[in-house]
């Protein structure tokens, strides 16, 4: 299983009906008979960590705003608590899956990557036009998501392996 740690963010990114995440720590390939120990483990993590809000605000780009290959809007109220979160994340499951990427930890939701011409001009319209920008959101951090991810010709479709509310103390996995 191709599996994720993420934070949902519902109805976010371009489609306001499909709910969009935070990624936390991508684990990658991982065998369906450790799902049990990562749910168990993030139960671990979340008993420590209350609930909070984020807000959802500014577009960026990667690897930088003169050359975008991906545009994305990121997190700014409550980012060094969802960073504190992930860092627990991350050390609980040190272990498990692809190694950490040496990089600093970027809350963001992509809005676009840039594959085309067509994609250039849109990626130039939403960093330049501060209209082009979604509105500033705030968003309630209540749970740990542990998701996986099937790749198809579409796109990625994810679906939600374990639910872990934060600040729980006693489980609440699925």
């Amino acid at each position: 299983m191709r599996l994720f740690v993420a934070v949902e963010v519902p109805g976010a990114a371009g489609a306001p009906a499909a709910p969009a995440h935070l990624t936390l720590r991508f684990l990658g390939e991982v065998g369906p008979e450790r799902v049990g120990g990562i749910s168990e483990r993030l139960t671990a993590v979340a008993r420590d960590h209350p609930p909070f809000e984020i807000r959802i605000e500014g577009v960026g780009a990667f690897p930088n705003r003169r050359a975008p290959r991906i545009v994305y809007v990121g997190v700014t109220q409550g980012a060094t608590r969802l960073g504190t979160l992930a860092e627990a994340v991350r050390a609980v499951l040190r272990d498990e899956g692809e190694p950490e990427r040496d990089r600093a930890f970027l809350p963001h939701l992509t809005l676009l990557r840039v594959r085309s011409a067509d994609d250039r001009r849109a990626a130039a319209r939403l960093l330049e036009d501060p209209n082009a920008a979604p509105p500033p959101r705030d968003v309630r951090v209540d749970r740990l998501l542990l998701k996986a991810s099937e790749l198809r010709p579409g796109g990625a479709v994810h679906r939600t392996v374990a639910d872990v509310p934060l600040g729980a103390g006693d489980g609440g996995a699925r």
